[in-house]
């Protein structure tokens, strides 16, 4: 296993920075808020090798520890922030023996998201109706933690593949 670079780790900083950054521009919808983490994430998976993408996602759910408490893991929207880990190493090891593409991209991107939600909303479910005793139908879980939420994650995901294609040749090409 080879070792990170310097690079390599500068980037998990700055993307693990970028996706805590992107936690508070909010715009509360309900139980789980809009925010731009998923940008980022999504950003991480598109621009890094799938153990820095894993590292920098890592060290984004630290910074949450770090900063927000450990109480943090009883907010419904947490199960998120564990599939971004998740979802940004399978995206980065999706797109490691692919050439970058809008095709490549795409199914990295729904890779990544499918795995976003597939940690959040069971978790969700969990907290909503284990901890905070809400009584809340499958149906109303899934729109306001999933439905809701997908056209915003379809603009995001727009962003990220433009903002990748502009830094894919130098991220990629940068002497170690």
């Amino acid at each position: 296993m080879s070792k990170l670079t310097t690079r390599e780790l500068t980037l998990c900083s700055l993307m693990a920075a970028l996706t805590y950054i992107g936690s508070f521009i909010s715009l509360p919808l309900g139980l789980v808020p809009f925010t731009l983490q998923t940008l980022f994430v999504l950003l991480t998976g598109l621009i890094l090798r799938k153990r820095a993408a894993f590292l920098a996602q890592s060290l984004h759910l630290f910074l949450i520890l770090i900063f927000k408490g450990f109480q943090s893991f009883l907010s419904p929207s947490f199960g998120f922030v564990i599939g971004f880990i998740v979802g940004a190493y399978l995206m980065a090891w999706f797109l490691e023996s692919r050439s970058f593409t809008l095709k490549t991209a795409i199914g990295a991107m729904l890779i990544g998201s499918s795995i976003f939600y597939l940690f959040g909303l069971p978790y969700m479910i969990f907290i909503v109706r284990g901890y905070m005793d809400l009584t809340m139908s499958n149906s109303l879980i899934l729109k306001t933690g999933f439905l809701l939420f997908i056209p915003g994650d379809i603009i995001k995901a727009g962003f990220a593949f433009l903002i990748a294609s502009r830094l894919q040749p130098f991220v990629r090409r940068l002497p170690n």
